[in-house]
C-alpha cells in the first residue's frame, strides 16, 4: 500500500505577540481642505443627490501611481476623525509627499474634480485655503495585531488592519533580500495597491523563458492578505504565491500586442526616478490601466488613473508612450536604465509559453523562505489532520471496471431517465418515453453525437439510422425530422435529428444593425430567441409537456466577429420558451492553435451527460458515515444568481435559487431533484422538478435595450445603491422564510448549504463576524434557534485568497504533494476542510514541478535526467472550508460528521472529476446559465493556479 498523507499544511499565520507600529497619517480632505465639499456640490442639478463626502477615488489612483509608499485607505461608513485617516506612511520611511508636491497634486485633482470653466474661481479659492492652512500630518501609533471579537466569538479586525498589517509584513519580506531559486535569484519588490486592494503584493523582476526559439517573460508574485475564520478570536494572515505573465510578443500581422477593447489591461510600472520633481524615489511597483478609447479608436491610459492626471503635471521623465509600449514591449522590461513597464497577459490575449501557476512543492519552499519575515509576531497555524471518522470515498463510487462498469452505469442512467420522463402516452405503450433533440450543423458531429448517446445509455442497435435514405437528414425539418428510436427494458427513447437552418446558429448580426450597439444587441437577442422558439414549436415542442433536452451544435465564442454576436444565449432562451433545456457542443474544426475534431466523441458524450443531468439524471454521493448523521438526510443548496440590470437603478440584481436533493430511501443511488419556484401558487411557492425550474428562470432573462445601456445619470448614487442592497436583502429574507418553512424541508432532516462568497451580501447572517453557532436569522427579528429538522452549513472556496494555499507534509520522498481528504484543525468543533484529487486533465502536473530551475525526473525512461517545467501549467485543488454554523448537539448531532457528509457531496459519481462545490450547490449554481450566462462564464474556474 502506498504512502498516504496524514497531515496538510496551510500558508496561514496567526498573531502570537503584540506588534505596534508608528505612522504619519493624513486626515480625509474635508477635514483640512475648507470648501472642498461645497465645490463638489456646486451647480448640482435639482433632483440629483448631493455628495455627502468628498469623492477621492480618482485621487486615490493618482496617489498610488505617484507615491507608491503611501497606504491609501477607503473611507469608512462612519468616520471617526480621531481614529480614521486617509493616508498612512511608516514613520521610518522618507516623506513621499512633501508639502509642495502634495499641493501640486491637490491642484491637479481639484481641476479634474471640477474642470468646468465656471468653477475655476472656486478651485483657486479652495487651493488658497490650503496655502493658509497646510495639510496636517499626524503621528499615530497603531496596535496592528489586536482585535475585538463578535458576539459569536469571531475576530473583527479594524478596517485599517486589512491594509496596514499586510503592508507591514510585505515590507519585511522585501527586506529579506534575494531568494535563491537554485538557478538564480529573485528580487522581490512590493506593489502599491489602492484602498480596494485590501492586501499587499510583492513581485519579482521579469524572468525570460525560451522554448522552441520563442522568448516569453514572467514574474513570481506573492500576495499577503488578512482573513477571519468563524468562531476564532484571532484573524489570519494568508500567503498566496503564483506567476504573473507578461505580453511581450507583438502580432506579426499588426506589429503590436493585442489587447481587448471591452475591458481594461493592467500595466505594472517602476520608474528609475520619481515621476515628480521633489518626490523621493521608491522601489515599489505601481499599477496603471490601458483602456480602449472609442473616439480615437486606440488604447490610451485610462482617464482618472495616475497617467490620466499626470498629463497636467511637469514630469521628471515622460510617462510610457502607449504605441511604443504595445509595439516594442520588450524595450520596457527594465533591462536598461529606463522606466520598467510590464503589460499583463490574460487568457483573452492568447497563448503564452509559460504555464500558469506554481505547484505545491515549490510553493512550500517559497513560503518557508518568506515566513521568516513574520517571526516572532506571527506563527504558522497548526497542521490539519486527516479525519478517521469514515472512509473518504463515497459509497456510490464505482468500483467495477471495464464493460461491467459501463453496463451498470448505462442501466442506472436509463432507470433515472425513466423516473424523470413522461409516463406512457401511446396506445399499447407500457413504458415511459424520453424525447431528445439533436440540433446539428455538421454531419461529423451528428454522427458522433448519435454514437455517444448509444454508448452512454447502452442502447441496442443504431435506432434505425442504417435504414434511412442517403438524403434523409438533409431533407428533414421541423415536424418531419429524422427520428431514431430505441426500446429498452426501462423506457422508450426517441432522438429527433434536426439540422439548424435559416441562420439560427449564426452571428446575431448586431454589427450590421444601425444605431447604438446596445439597442441592436437587444433586438438581435429577441429576434433570434423568437426564431428558435418557432423552429422548435414547429417540431412539436411545447411548454405544456414535461421538459425535454436538445443537444445544440454551435461555434465557440471566438469564432464569431465579436462577443456580442454569439447567439448561444438567444438559442438557450428560445429553446426554453419551447419547453426545451439545452446543452451545447462546439462545431468540430481544426485551426491554428485549436483542434476540436480530435476528441469529438469525448466532447459529444460529455455534452449528453451534462444535458441529461439537467433532466434530473443524477447519482447522489452516498455518505459512508452510517448512523453518525440523521437517516434520510437531504441537502438544500442555496445560490444567488446575477440577473440583468434594473433599468430603474442601473444596478445588477441578485436572485435566490434553491435546489433540494433528496436521496431515495432504497439506497440505489437514485435521487429526487427539485427546485423552488417562488412564484408558484400565487406567490406561496412550491417545489417543482429541477428541469422545470431552469425553464421558468428564463422569464428573468427578458432583454430590453436599456439593460445594456449605461444609465443616463452615470454611476448610481450611494443612496440608490444602499436602497437596492436593502431591497435585495429583504427579498432574500422573504425567500428564505418561505423556503425553510416548506413541508418538504420541515418534515425531513435537511442540511442547508450556502457558499460564503456568493450569499453573504444578501444574507448577512452568514458573514464571519455576524454568525452565532446554532442560531439563525432570516430577517429583522432577533436570531432564533433552528427548527428540529434544519442544519446550516457554509462552505468557502479560495476566491480572493479567503482560504489559504496548502500542501501535504511528511512524505518519505520529501515531496510536499496534494492529498485528497477531509481535514480537522486542532481543537476545532465547527470548522473543517476538504480537498480533492487533481482534475484528470492535470494528472500529468508533477507536484514537485519547478518553474524556476531544472529538476531531475523521478521516474520513467529518463529517470535522473534534468527537465524544465516552466512551460507546463500548474493546477492545485482549492482548500474548501466547511463551517457547521447550525446543528443540534443536544440531539446527538456531530458537527464533524455533518461536515464530512458535505465533503463527500463533492464526489459525485457521475462526474469524471470532483466538484468544486458540494453537488446541491453545484446544481443551484447552474441556474445562472438560464438567467445571465455572462456572469457564469466569468466565474473563476476550478483551478487554483
Amino acid at each position: 500500500m502506498g504512502f498516504e498523507y496524514s497531515t496538510i499544511r496551510q500558508a496561514a499565520y496567526v498573531p502570537v505577540r503584540p506588534l505596534s507600529a508608528s505612522f504619519r497619517a493624513l486626515p480625509f480632505p474635508e477635514e483640512f481642505l475648507g470648501g472642498v465639499l461645497d465645490l463638489c456640490n456646486a451647480g448640482v442639478h435639482k433632483g440629483r443627490e448631493p455628495f455627502r463626502r468628498v469623492p477621492t477615488r480618482r485621487f486615490d489612483d493618482l496617489l498610488q501611481g505617484l507615491a507608491a509608499d503611501v497606504v491609501v485607505m477607503s473611507r469608512p461608513a462612519e468616520l471617526d476623525p480621531e481614529k480614521d485617516h486617509w493616508l498612512y506612511v511608516p514613520s521610518e520611511s522618507p516623506d513621499p509627499l512633501p508639502d509642495d508636491v502634495l499641493h501640486r497634486l491637490f491642484g491637479v485633482w481639484l481641476s479634474d474634480l471640477r474642470p468646468e470653466n465656471e468653477h475655476r474661481p472656486r478651485v483657486r479659492e479652495v487651493l488658497a485655503g490650503l496655502d493658509a492652512r497646510p495639510s496636517r500630518w499626524r503621528d499615530v501609533a497603531i496596535s496592528l495585531l489586536d482585535t475585538e471579537s463578535s458576539p459569536g466569538g469571531t475576530s473583527r479586525p479594524d478596517e485599517r488592519q486589512f491594509q496596514l498589517v499586510s503592508d507591514h509584513f510585505a515590507r519585511r519580506v522585501q527586506a529579506l533580500g534575494p531568494y535563491d531559486t537554485g538557478a538564480g535569484v529573485l528580487h522581490f519588490h512590493a506593489v502599491a495597491r489602492g484602498p480596494r486592494g485590501r492586501g499587499a503584493e510583492l513581485m519579482s523582476q521579469p524572468l525570460p523563458f525560451v522554448e522552441r526559439g520563442k522568448e516569453w517573460w514572467f514574474s513570481v508574485k506573492i500576495g499577503i492578505t488578512i482573513h477571519t475564520v468563524p468562531f476564532s478570536p484571532c484573524f489570519r494572515v494568508h500567503v498566496h504565491t503564483g506567476l504573473r505573465r507578461w505580453l511581450t510578443r507583438p502580432s506579426a500581422k499588426t506589429g503590436r500586442v493585442w489587447l481587448p477593447s471591452d475591458s481594461d489591461t493592467s500595466v505594472y510600472l517602476r520608474p528609475v526616478v520619481p515621476w515628480l520633481p521633489g518626490a523621493p524615489s521608491s522601489d515599489r511597483y505601481t499599477v496603471a490601466r490601458l483602456t480602449w478609447d472609442r473616439a480615437e479608436r486606440r488604447h490610451q491610459w485610462r482617464h482618472g488613473d495616475a497617467a490620466g492626471m499626470l498629463r497636467r503635471l511637469s514630469l521628471s521623465r515622460p510617462f510610457p508612450d502607449v504605441d511604443q509600449l504595445l509595439t516594442k514591449p520588450t524595450s520596457w522590461l527594465g533591462t536598461s536604465n529606463t522606466t520598467r513597464a510590464l503589460v499583463v497577459h490574460s487568457a483573452r490575449t492568447g497563448e503564452h509559453g509559460v504555464g500558469s501557476g506554481l505547484m505545491s512543492h515549490q510553493r512550500s519552499q517559497l513560503v518557508e523562505w518568506l515566513e521568516q519575515a513574520f517571526a516572532p509576531e506571527l506563527e504558522r497555524v497548526p497542521d490539519l489532520t486527516r479525519s478517521r471518522l469514515a472512509p473518504n470515498t463515497v459509497a456510490a463510487a464505482r468500483t467495477e471496471q471495464g464493460d461491467l462498469a459501463a453496463d451498470l452505469d448505462a442501466t442506472a442512467r436509463r432507470t433515472a431517465l425513466a423516473r424523470a420522463s413522461q409516463p406512457p402516452v401511446g396506445i399499447g405503450e407500457e413504458k415511459s418515453s424520453l424525447e431528445l433533440r439533436l440540433l446539428w450543423q455538421t454531419a461529423e458531429m451528428r454522427d458522433a453525437a448519435t454514437a455517444a448517446l448509444i454508448g452512454l445509455l447502452g442502447l441496442p442497435g443504431d435506432g434505425g439510422a442504417g435504414e434511412l435514405p442517403a438524403d434523409a437528414y438533409e431533407t428533414g425539418g421541423p415536424g418531419h425530422p429524422v427520428i431514431l428510436s430505441w426500446h429498452t427494458d426501462e423506457l422508450v427513447i426517441r432522438l429527433r435529428c434536426l439540422k439548424l437552418v435559416g441562420g439560427l446558429a449564426e452571428s446575431l448580426g448586431v454589427s450590421a444593425m444601425p444605431g447604438p450597439k446596445a439597442a441592436a444587441l437587444a433586438v438581435g437577442l429577441r429576434t433570434r430567441r423568437a426564431a428558435v422558439a418557432k423552429f422548435l414549436a414547429g417540431d412539436g415542442a411545447s411548454t405544456a409537456a414535461p421538459p425535454s433536452l436538445a443537444l445544440v451544435e454551435i461555434d465557440r465564442r471566438e469564432d464569431f466577429p465579436a462577443a456580442r454576436e454569439d447567439p448561444k444565449f438567444a438559442v438557450r432562451l428560445g429553446c426554453a420558451d419551447a419547453g426545451v433545456v439545452t446543452q451545447f457542443v462546439v462545431v468540430p474544426k481544426t485551426v491554428r492553435g485549436y483542434n476540436s475534431a480530435k476528441n469529438i466523441g469525448h466532447r459529444a458524450r460529455s455534452a449528453w451527460e451534462d444535458g441529461l443531468r439537467q433532466l434530473g439524471v443524477r447519482v447522489v454521493p452516498r455518505h459512508t458515515l452510517g448512523d453518525k448523521v440523521p437517516a434520510d438526510l437531504q441537502y438544500l443548496g442555496l445560490w444567488m444568481v446575477t440577473r440583468r440590470r434594473d433599468s430603474r437603478t442601473g444596478l445588477s440584481r441578485r436572485l435566490a435559487v434553491a435546489v433540494l436533493v433528496r436521496p431515495d430511501r432504497a439506497r440505489t443511488g437514485g435521487v429526487s431533484l427539485l427546485g423552488w419556484d417562488d412564484e408558484a401558487h400565487d406567490g406561496v411557492g412550491a417545489w417543482v422538478p429541477y428541469s422545470q425550474l431552469m425553464l421558468r428562470l428564463t422569464r428573468l432573462a427578458e432583454v430590453a435595450a436599456d439593460d445594456f445601456e449605461e444609465t443616463s445619470t452615470g454611476k448610481p448614487s450611494w443612496s440608490v445603491r444602499r436602497r437596492s442592497e436593502q431591497e435585495q436583502r429583504q427579498e432574500t429574507s422573504r425567500f428564505l422564510q418561505k423556503l425553510l418553512y416548506s413541508t418538504e424541508v420541515r418534515r425531513c432532516p435537511t442540511v442547508l448549504l450556502c457558499h460564503s462568497q456568493n450569499v453573504r451580501g444578501q444574507w448577512p447572517w452568514l458573514q464571519d463576524g455576524v454568525m452565532i453557532r446554532d442560531l439563525v436569522r432570516t430577517g429583522h427579528a432577533p436570531p432564533a434557534s433552528l427548527n428540529d429538522s434544519l442544519r446550516v452549513v457554509r462552505v468557502r472556496t479560495g476566491e480572493g485568497g479567503e482560504t489559504p494555499q496548502w500542501w501535504g507534509t511528511g512524505s518519505p520522498k520529501g515531496v510536499n504533494g496534494l492529498p485528497a481528504g477531509f481535514w480537522v484543525p486542532a481543537g476545532a468543533d465547527r470548522v473543517f476542510y476538504s480537498t480533492t484529487e487533481k482534475a484528470g486533465t492535470f494528472k500529468a502536473s508533477a507536484v514537485e514541478a519547478d518553474k524556476l530551475a531544472p529538476r531531475p525526473l523521478r521516474a520513467g525512461p529518463r529517470k535522473g535526467m534534468p527537465t524544465v517545467d516552466t512551460g507546463v501549467p500548474a493546477w492545485n485543488p482549492t482548500l474548501v472550508e466547511i463551517v457547521v454554523q447550525g446543528c443540534h448537539p443536544d440531539q446527538g448531532d456531530d458537527p464533524e460528521a455533518l461536515a464530512f457528509a458535505v465533503h463527500q457531496q463533492r464526489q459525485a459519481p457521475d462526474y469524471t472529476d470532483a466538484l468544486r462545490l458540494p453537488l446541491p450547490l453545484h446544481l443551484a449554481k447552474l441556474a445562472q446559465e438560464y438567467v445571465l450566462p455572462t456572469a457564469a462564464e466569468h466565474e473563476d474556474d476550478q483551478a487554483e493556479r
